[in-house]
């Protein structure tokens, strides 16, 4: 989301090789975040690695793509360099995408035999030389095992044995030899291995001897308890040889199996040269292939008695046995880690690209993952989706004859790395292995592999690789594949950074539509171990490798099944634990449920099944849903069970919750975890029944989602729970709609007929702070501390009469409003109609103005202020809502331009900038203001409606912040701009946002992230509807579709506006956003330098406080997000509340608790329900004026203020202030301003001498900040309580 390539763009194919020569590193190490490749030697939860040193000797095999095609001056075009040249150009439609490629690979790939790495291939031969020559251990009891670790450790370890542990009596003898083979596997040996922020890990395998094991090994745990002791061993000999003065050496577990520890050595920080490297070496015991009957482990077996799980349990037939598919393939893949590496080694040597391909392939794995990742002070627990198995992927995609026939996608060993990897991208994005499972060969039924779920089987057709992958697992895989598939197919010219550098991509926070943070008691989830054990429970949890990967499985099953409707992907993200706890059932682990919401999530009723047609599954529904579950008669005649979420009052911003609340209830019926307060409503914890297996649980965990807490900023302190059902946008268009017909009711009584009206207020397209407030105007009781009026344009038919001159056709213009005010109000007696000036009573909150003083062509001439417009305000009797009316003259724009022409032929340059300015002011009003109107509306009614909340959320953030507003800070159309980029952007690698969080969470990104100066910004409407996904469409239809949105020629045009002031130098590191309209971001300017690095510091601290809510489960910092800080200004002026008019468009104070309560058991009557309560009268808040003037429309003096201190003293000072009735006027002095001038008489500002100083030959003086904050007090009068200097 940060911006294209720092590679900067070059056209002609000439200079192609001096791009690659000269592009920029640090464009490559941006990449976060590597794949996590447990057999191929990377890591989980590593980041791309962002700083190189430029001394540092290149790796072995960087530039080597470079070099084949670099062309040197005074040498003829090569061949290879020609093909080169049309291959970049017919796969990618861009040279400059291949070039970002191969300069990533270049920058990131790490080989042995380089000088960088010689350090690491010497200790590498030093660890091999250790284990080779370990000491062997005489045969012995578990107990006397561990026992005889504990003596070597000194008790700092044990044996790391997985859950259950080996009982001390077990028969089994346990003993040590150094291992047979030890060699250098994973993708340091492959030439695929990839430098992280975090290093990269080079494994190592030491094949187990055979004389360690038994035939039956494979039965209950027993090799696993061998491996065990045999890892125990090679750390404690490890740390007693010469490898400890150099590494720690430690525990770790492969794939987050605790059937599968290993060792791990980490340079010691006083080792320069490998610290510097920052590498890990993992140490994997491994098996031969004939150490035990691999025949016996096929997936359909069992190899964990119940007898061996729960004393006294009954095995019975073996055959009755459940399988044991995970336990299987577990043991299976120790046996053929050496087979698998083989087969690969093989595949390199068939195709010479395979190597950069698969790297290709973890680099944007990893960036796409969260594995590893961080919300807040949580870490995440490591995938089991990594890149070994995508490597894997893509070498049955070049060897198997049977991936033609499977998919239709074969890869040729003649492609390319570029083509390797979009071939695999785009099989990735249309293939399902679980409902076509996939196998290298057909020498075995891959029946019995598929039973358990997805399944890819091996070359050597005994394990299935995706055995353990959790199924959400893979279908955000496959999700994440269609977007980077339809980015490489449509937007290949643009979308590296989004398919390999975007952090926002593996942002889980950030990522999801609805994130949950959960917080689970294992000892009353998983099952007991202890006493009256359920052997068959035990099993199936101890298929999964660890208890929390069990937890996360069975959350993930029930919710997947009962939201399928609403979602596109439900996502289970376990936080880590430390390796010392991986059997234990921690009491409160965390787990974080993220939510993609489908095109249905705001559905008011879930259908089920029909309990006559389809009983069986009628009563799993009832099984899921309990009480909540009801039969229904719908429209077409039908009789099914249903769940209802809501009425069809229900405002958009309550829809978007439908899917959490859904979420809660399931935890709390099935799993006893209760969520916070206001997650569910009373409805909701009437109809709540627990589940049979929980109807005697305490609760045992807590659900904390932070949508809920953070839309309360969105609302204001008059309008209440109850009230947002009744106040809602659609109720102020459907009271302009009611207007409109009433004026257009009274053509026959005006001069001309009515076109149109055009809205232009925001709270009528969805993005106010708040929906308009109505006013009852009944008996007097229509006023209010302020009265947002709702501007729109009243535009009548054209008419050649109009004069030419500009004072007499304000003239008429006046006599068309009082012509209209008074027909409308003979029509409508009971609405209350008055025709004003802008001049007087005008408030700069309507943002029609920049704030610059009136137009005046002369001393004494004011026939051209435009200011001095006039309108019609009527208080709309039906709706209660006060629109102000202004007339959209188009006659009166050709005349002011035809003026400007004139005044420019006769050199008047003064009354020529006058001109010009009131007529880009004219345009602003009537064109591009409504022209704008019309696109957030279309965006946040007909295609997004969490845009609206998104806006609002924005809005509220910058008000806070006293950085809204034309006069201060970011424009209210810029600040819609931003929140409508991120949904419009089809090629940021994300989906577009079903949730006002999610948006308001991105546009901080956005705000945080983007290079200003080095990238285009620009909003795509035409792109808004290609956010939203069609449930009809294929898979492959999804990314070969075409999209809609700008065409490559009109994104060349904004490009070249863009590229033409990047070279003029005119574009500085200030917030600009453009559309296709508005290319030169005319309409509403550029947001300052200063503002801009306030906005992204600001930004990087809200995102902080919202990470590290969410990690923590609290939103007690909350409030910090929404909270500026005061000490960076140089004075803050406190205003007097009782004048501030708009104090109640504050948000309201967050009061409720955040834990998680126990919900009453009281029964609620359904007819009682608030949502089903009889209608009663409706009156909002309602205050009386504070100046005992009733009925004054618009009337903000402190926004008044803040214009005549920005229009005084805009070159001295910088004015701050909060437009939704903040209490303080922040003022920072303009450092430029500040610095020593010589003395003139033309000086714009209080100044005063410098003693003995001077400036050149005249006296120095400087601004009399003393001064000038006197006169601000003077002219604040009445509005000012306090000052306070804070330098």
């Amino acid at each position: 989301m940060a911006g294209r390539s720092a590679i900067k763009r070059k056209h002609a194919s000439t200079e192609l090789a001096t791009q690659k020569k000269h592009s920029r590193k640090s464009e490559h190490e941006a990449v976060e975040h590597s794949d996590s490749d447990e057999s191929m030697g990377v890591s989980d939860g590593e980041d791309m690695s962002d700083h190189m040193d430029e001394d540092e000797p290149k790796l072995a095999g960087e530039n080597s793509t470079a070099k084949s095609t670099e062309h040197r001056p005074g040498q003829t075009v090569t061949n290879a360099e020609i093909m080169a040249l049309n291959e970049a150009s017919l796969l990618f439609k861009t040279n400059l995408f291949k070039l970002q490629v191969d300069e990533l690979l270049n920058e990131t790939m790490v080989t042995s035999g380089s000088k960088a790495t010689r350090d690491l291939d010497a200790a590498l031969k030093q660890i091999r030389d250790v284990l080779v020559a370990m000491e062997s251990t005489k045969e012995m009891s578990v107990e006397a095992a561990v026992n005889h670790v504990r003596k070597l450790s000194k008790s700092k370890f044990s044996v790391p044995f997985p859950d259950p542990a080996p009982p001390a009596d077990l028969p089994i003898k346990m003993a040590f030899d150094a291992p047979e083979v030890v060699n250098i596997v994973g993708s340091y040996a492959l030439g695929m291995a990839v430098r992280t922020g975090q290093g990269f890990s080079v494994d190592m395998m030491a094949q187990m001897p055979a004389s360690l094991f038994q035939e039956r090994d494979h039965l209950n745990f027993r090799y696993f308890y061998k491996r065990a002791f045999f890892v125990a061993m090679v750390r404690v000999l490890l740390q007693k040889s010469a490898v400890q003065d150099a590494f720690d050496v430690d525990f770790d577990l492969l794939r987050s199996d605790t059937r599968l520890p290993i060792v791990v050595l980490r340079p010691k920080p006083d080792m320069r040269r490998l610290a510097k490297l920052n590498c890990s070496i993992r140490i994997i015991p491994t098996i031969a292939p004939d150490t035990l009957p691999l025949k016996r482990l096929a997936p359909g077996r069992n190899h964990v008695r119940f007898s061996f799980l729960a004393r006294g349990a009954s095995d019975g037939e073996v055959d009755e046995l459940p399988p044991t598919p995970q336990y299987n393939a577990t043991l299976v893949s120790d046996a053929l880690l050496t087979t698998h590496i083989t087969y690969l080694h093989e595949t390199k040597d068939l195709c010479a690209e395979f190597a950069r391909a698969a790297a290709l392939l973890r680099i944007w794995h990893s960036q796409h993952s969260s594995s590893g990742r961080s919300v807040g002070s949580q870490h995440l627990m490591r995938s089991r989706m990594n890149g070994f198995i995508l490597t894997m992927v893509l070498a049955w995609l070049v060897r198997s004859a049977n991936s033609g026939g499977v998919s239709g996608a074969r890869l040729s060993t003649a492609m390319t790395a570029h083509q390797l990897f979009k071939g695999t991208i785009e099989f990735l994005a249309i293939h399902d292995f679980a409902s076509l499972p996939a196998q290298f060969s057909n020498s075995v039924d891959i029946v019995e592999f598929a039973q358990g779920g997805a399944a890819l089987v091996d070359p050597t057709a005994s394990v299935n690789l995706l055995a353990g992958v959790a199924p959400w697992e893979l279908t955000e895989l496959r999700m994440q594949a269609q977007r980077t598939a339809r980015d490489l197919n449509h937007h290949s010219a643009s979308c590296f950074d989004s398919v390999f550098l975007s952090t926002a991509l593996s942002d889980v926070v950030s990522k999801y539509d609805h994130i949950l943070r959960v917080e689970v008691d294992l000892e009353v989830l998983l099952t007991t171990r202890v006493g009256d054990v359920d052997a068959q429970k035990r099993l199936y949890e101890l298929e999964h490798g660890h208890p929390v990967i069990a937890a996360q499985s069975r959350i993930s099953k029930v919710l997947n099944s009962a939201l399928a409707h609403y979602t596109r992907l439900i996502s289970v993200h376990a936080a880590s634990s430390i390796f010392d706890s991986r059997t234990k059932l921690t009491r409160r682990h965390v787990f974080f449920i993220g939510v993609v919401a489908n095109s249905e999530s705001r559905r008011l009723v879930d259908l089920g099944p029909s309990p006559d047609a389809e009983p069986q599954e009628a009563a799993r529904f009832r099984a899921l849903w309990g009480r909540k579950a009801e039969l229904r008669r719908f429209r077409d005649g039908s009789i099914r069970l249903a769940t209802v979420w809501g009425t069809n009052k229900m405002p958009q911003e309550k829809r978007a919750f439908i899917v959490p609340r859904m979420m809660a209830f399931l935890l709390q019926r099935h799993f006893a975890i209760y969520a916070q307060p206001d997650i569910l409503l009373p409805e909701d914890k009437s109809a709540l029944d627990m589940s049979p297996q929980m109807e005697s649980a305490d609760p045992m965990g807590a659900v904390f989602e932070l949508g809920q807490s953070i839309n309360e900023f969105a609302s204001t302190r008059d309008l209440s729970a109850s009230d947002t059902d009744r106040v809602t946008f659609e109720a102020a268009l459907i009271g302009f709609d009611g207007l409109q017909k009433e004026i257009k009711g009274l053509e026959d009584k005006l001069p001309l007929r009515v076109l149109a009206l055009h809205p232009v207020a925001p709270g009528l397209r969805y993005s106010s702070l708040a929906p308009p407030k109505p006013l009852s105007v009944e008996h007097g009781n229509g006023d209010d501390a302020y009265i947002e009026p709702l501007h729109v344009l009243l535009e009548f038919t054209s008419s050649t009469k109009w004069p030419d001159d500009i004072a007499a056709l304000h003239k008429v213009k006046t006599a068309f409003l009082l012509r209209v005010a008074e027909c409308y109000r003979e029509a409508h007696p009971a609405a209350q109609v008055d025709v004003c000036n802008r001049f007087f009573g005008y408030s700069a909150a309507d943002g029609l103005l920049t704030g610059i003083s009136p137009t005046q062509l002369a001393s004494g001439m004011d026939d051209f202020d435009y200011e001095r417009d006039s309108f019609v305000d009527i208080r709309h009797a039906q709706s209660g809502l006060t629109f102000r009316i202004s007339l959209l003259c188009s006659p009166e724009g050709a005349l002011l331009e035809r003026k400007v022409q004139e005044m420019k032929r006769a050199k008047l340059t003064p009354q020529a900038d006058a001109l010009e300015s009131a007529y880009r002011r004219w345009t602003r009003t009537n064109q591009w203001r409504a022209m704008h109107h019309r696109q957030i509306l279309d965006l946040c009614q007909r295609h997004h409606p969490a845009a609206s909340l998104t806006i609002r959320l924005l809005k509220r953030w910058l008000s806070r912040h006293m950085l809204l507003g034309q006069s201060v800070g970011v424009p209210e159309e810029v600040a819609e701009l931003i929140a409508a980029r991120i949904f419009t952007d089809s090629w940021n690698g994300l989906a577009a946002p079903k949730s006002g969080l999610t948006g308001f969470i991105r546009c901080l990104q956005l705000l945080a992230d983007w290079r200003w100066k080095e990238d285009l910004c620009v909003v795509d409407f035409a792109a808004a509807s290609n956010g939203i996904e069609d449930q009809q469409q294929t898979r492959k239809e999804r990314i070969w579709a075409p999209t809609e949105g700008l065409a490559a020629n009109e994104y060349a045009v904004v490009q070249a506006k863009f590229d033409e002031r990047a070279k003029t130098s005119r574009i500085k590191d200030e917030l600009r956003i453009v559309t296709l309209e508005n290319p030169d971001a005319e309409w509403w300017g550029a947001v300052s330098v200063v503002l801009t690095r306030r906005l992204r510091s600001l930004a990087k601290a809200a995102l902080s406080v919202i990470h590290t809510s969410v990690g923590v489960g609290s939103d007690t910092d909350l409030p910090q997000v929404f909270t500026t800080p005061m000490s960076d200004y140089s004075f803050v002026l406190k205003l007097d509340k009782s004048v501030v008019c708009r104090q109640f468009d504050q948000p309201p104070s967050l009061v409720q608790p955040t834990h998680a309560e126990k919900p009453e058991t009281k029964e609620i009557f359904k007819n009682l329900l608030p949502g089903m309560q009889q209608a009663q009268a409706f009156r909002v808040k309602q205050h009386s004026n504070l100046f005992g003037q009733p009925n004054m429309v618009g009337f903000d003096p402190v926004s008044l203020f803040v214009r005549d201190l920005v229009n005084v003293y805009r070159d001295s000072v910088l004015f701050f202030y909060d437009m939704y009735g903040g209490r303080h006027i922040a003022g920072l002095w303009n450092p430029a301003f500040m610095k020593n001038s010589p003395f003139a008489a033309t000086l714009d500002a209080n100044m005063m001498p410098v003693p003995d100083e001077k400036v050149g030959s005249k006296p120095a003086v400087a601004v009399n900040k003393q001064a000038v904050i006197e006169e601000i007090i003077r002219l604040g009068e009445g509005l000012v309580e306090d000052c306070v200097v804070q330098e």
